[in-house]
This record gives structure tokens, sequence and C-alpha cells, in this order.
């Protein structure tokens, strides 16, 4: 990750913060209802800045959610552009502690990323396979609003890639710190 994108990152968790803060404070009255559907805006869990997600919540502690985040970096390393782009998912099951209203939550899913590859050479596509487990906090009003925050760990198991030249699988042995955050509506 380069500086650039680390400070894009910083900048924008802190904003979503500040924005949670403020939605938090306007809105004082939490959800009074089990609401079993919804759909947002959601970054991080490694997946990047442009995505969102779908909530199912079949039972009131329990929901699931499927992230999907459009992918795009580019590093410049010892004179040579590296560029990716695809899509990543993922899937994940919510526990939380209350029903309704502002809760708690601990979350376990998957990681899945279809990417393509492009240096000053060479070109090619691949897949990555990795885990996430987050702990945070989800703020849910009675305007159907919701506000998910929280961090965890995640980990890319095997990443597996086709050049015109060769095929590789690197399994990145790194366990790495992981955010999250949302801004839901719910049905």
């Amino acid at each position: 990750m380069t500086s650039k994108t680390l400070r894009a990152a910083i900048v924008l968790s802190c904003a979503t913060v500040l924005a949670t803060a403020f939605i938090a404070r306007r809105a004082t009255a939490a959800e009074s209802e089990v609401h079993t559907f919804g759909l947002g805006y959601k970054i991080g869990n490694g997946l990047g800045f442009a995505g969102g997600d779908l909530i199912v919540r079949p039972w009131s502690h329990v929901s699931f959610d499927l992230q999907m985040n459009y992918l795009s970096a580019s590093d410049t390393s010892y004179g040579d552009t590296l560029t990716l782009s695809g899509v990543g998912f993922a899937p994940a099951v919510h526990a939380q502690l209350k029903p309704v209203g502002h809760t708690p939550y601990v979350s376990v899913g998957a990681l899945y990323l279809r990417f393509s590859a492009h240096d000053d050479v060479n070109s090619g596509a691949g897949t990555a396979t990795g885990f996430f487990v987050n702990a945070g906090y989800e703020w849910r009003f009675a305007s159907h609003i919701g506000v998910l925050v929280g961090a965890g760990i995640s980990d890319l198991l095997t990443v597996h890639g086709d050049t015109a030249a060769s095929s590789f699988t690197y399994t990145p042995d790194k366990i790495l710190f992981n955010i999250e955050s949302g801004l839901r509506y719910f049905f």
C-alpha cells in the first residue's frame, strides 16, 4: 500500500467516524423493530473504498452481509508501474448482541478477489481468497438508517495468477489489521 493510499484510507476512515458521530447525535431514536433487509455503502475488509453491501437479517441477532467492491490500485517500484483492477466480494455473518437498536457485533467472513494486473511489460489476471474477523458497533436508528464501524484482522490465504508467459501461486503469510465501515438503509 502506497503512502498516498494509506493517507486516503485514514482520511476516509476519519470522515466516516465523524459522519457517524454527527448522525448519532442528530438521530437519537434507536430502531424499535427488526428490519430484515438493507442496502448500503461499505468500505474496508481489504477491498477498498468503492463498494456496497446487501444485508439480510433472517433472525433478530444474526445478519448476512454481502459486500462487493471495485478494486483499483497502482504501485511504482524499481521504475515499473503495476496496476491492479477488479472486483472483490466479502460475504460475512454478523452476530449482534441486541436484536434491535444500537449494538455491538462480531463478524466472520470470506474474501474473494478477481483482478487483472498490468505492468510496463506484462499483463495477466488472477484471483485471491482469504478471510476476516471483525468486532465493532452498529447504530440502527428509527429512521431506518444504520451506521457500522468495526476493526479486526484479515488474511489473504492464496493469490493465483496467469500471464502470457507463466502462472504463479503466492501464499502471503501475513495477518493484517482490518477496518470496515458502512452507511446503510434498512427496509
